[in-house]
């Protein structure tokens, strides 16, 4: 009788087996450009349900991220639990911890789709967020807290946008030509640079890190003037109604060519570029949004006709871990053949940060100065 029970152990322990390939693996992360860190990476394949299940670990041995996947490469780190890459397919619960242990987030998804309960700690363990998802999108009540406790904000959402957006002013730095005070007669056209999700906040020298502010700071001559708003903490450049009374502000204070209006954004506003674009086609001559997300709000997928009559350059890495490109190619494919003045420069090797490479350079400036939004393509004259 033991003899039978034993084998019976010992089948089952083997199907156990069979069912749930693991596999070990040690992966390389890179932290900067010349150095990498090496976490070790625990690979379970589930036969019986089809998905990976995965953990990695910090150097220390502290966990640091746990989840499942119905498609994996086990040699892929992606850097944020909110973006898909190449075959990286997250289904169902997925977590992440600080390094002190703390539990940073758990998040759900569907189909590779943010889709229900998203909460959100500070390292402290203060609760610093509840996000709720529908399909890819904000839908329903957020909450957000800041580090203290107290309440930051509470909106309410439906298929991405915010249904109660306030009228409000946003904060900007400004950059005028070196001969702008030369003649008080003449206009100039006018960039709009939106930032990413990282220089959010209140305080405007966030904005130097990156895209034309970092060009401004380094001392970078153009012959634009160019005003770059700030996004509060937290939110999008969707979420509140802000972008009215800026630009009258700016059309007011500045003498500017209003038919020689650029809007350009990378990330956070990337994704802003296209929305705005959508929303106020009349007010810009074109645009260039970089590495951001368009399927994140309905108002975009259901509005890319708006987009036909405006020259659109985008950008996007295929290497990006943090805003997915298929978001940006998938815009383009919407705008392919009705659009005649469409651009895309999909970089094979470039991650998120390929505006380091664009924004340097003199091409996209040119390039805008093309177009005016009564008659477009008419040559580099201003």
């Amino acid at each position: 009788m033991k003899k039978i029970a034993f084998i019976i152990l010992l089948s089952i322990c083997q199907g156990t087996i069979k069912a749930q390939d693991v596999d070990t693996f040690n992966l390389h992360v890179p932290i900067s450009k010349n150095d990498t860190i090496i976490c070790k990476r625990i690979i379970r394949f589930d036969n019986d349900t089809k998905l990976y299940h995965v953990r990695d670990y910090y150097p220390n041995g502290q966990i640091q991220m746990e989840g499942t996947y119905s498609s994996f490469d086990k040699t892929v780190k992606v850097k944020s639990l909110w973006c898909n890459y190449r075959t990286n397919t997250k289904e169902g619960e997925f977590k992440a911890w600080y390094k002190n242990g703390q539990l940073e987030r758990m998040a759900n998804y569907s189909n590779g789709l943010r889709h229900g309960l998203h909460e959100y700690w500070y390292s402290n363990g203060q609760r610093e967020s509840t996000q709720k998802y529908r399909n890819g999108q904000k839908h329903g009540k957020c909450t957000w807290w800041n580090i203290d406790g107290s309440l930051q904000h509470e909106l309410v959402f439906e298929k991405g946008l915010n249904q109660h957006p306030k009228d409000t002013n946003y904060h900007y730095i400004s950059y005028t030509p070196e001969e702008y005070t030369d003649d008080t007669t003449k206009k100039w056209p006018l960039i709009i640079y939106l930032h990413g999700g990282s220089s959010r906040g209140t305080d405007t020298i966030d904005l130097y890190c990156c895209g034309i502010p970092d060009q401004i700071w380094r001392k970078r001559k153009f012959q634009f003037i160019i005003v770059a708003p700030q996004c509060p903490i937290n939110q999008r450049w969707s979420t509140d109604n802000w972008f009215e009374n800026f630009y009258e502000e700016i059309t007011t204070k500045y003498r500017v060519n209003t038919n020689r209006v650029y809007l350009t954004g990378v990330s956070l506003g990337g994704a802003g570029t296209w929305y705005l674009a959508m929303k106020y086609p009349d007010k810009f001559a074109a645009i260039a949004p970089m590495s951001g997300f368009t399927r994140h709000i309905d108002y975009i997928m259901k509005n890319t006709d708006k987009l036909i009559n405006l020259p659109v350059w985008a950008f996007h890495g295929k290497k990006d871990k943090i805003a997915e490109f298929e978001d940006t190619e998938w815009m383009i494919n919407q705008l392919e053949g009705k659009n005649k003045d469409l651009k895309f420069t999909a970089d094979p090797e470039a991650g998120h940060g390929m505006y380091w490479s664009i924004y340097p350079e003199q091409e996209l400036y040119d390039w805008f100065l093309q177009y005016n939004r009564r008659m477009q393509s008419i040559g580099n004259t201003f």
